[in-house]
């Protein structure tokens, strides 16, 4: 009967990650992610990266600096210093060069 109840267990966390996973969007792999960010031109050193966001070191003129990316509702972000803009070809520019820092 436990086994019963252990598989029951376990049916029940698979079928409520997958409809999740399914509510959710069907969100990508943390790979995914930082693929999608490194085709902005950003090359980050991941500290840690999920399916929708993460946060790592990028190289600037000026040294490393802490960025956090987020995915939100498609468009991707970049957090840094007191700085939130979305991720555009001048806002990569801008971090990489220190203009905005």
């Amino acid at each position: 009967m436990s086994l019963l109840a252990a598989g029951a267990v376990v049916a029940l966390l698979v079928i409520g990650s997958w409809a999740y996973w399914q509510a959710d969007g069907g969100v990508g792999t943390p790979e995914d992610f930082r693929n999608q960010v490194a085709a902005t031109g950003f090359e980050v050193v991941w500290m840690n990266s999920g399916p929708r966001g993460g946060s790592g070191l990028v190289d600037t003129s000026c040294g490393p600096i802490e960025v956090s990316i987020d995915d939100i509702g498609g468009e991707l972000w970049i957090r840094w210093s007191d700085n939130r803009e979305p991720i555009t070809t001048e806002v990569v520019d801008a971090v990489l060069v220190c203009s905005r820092n």
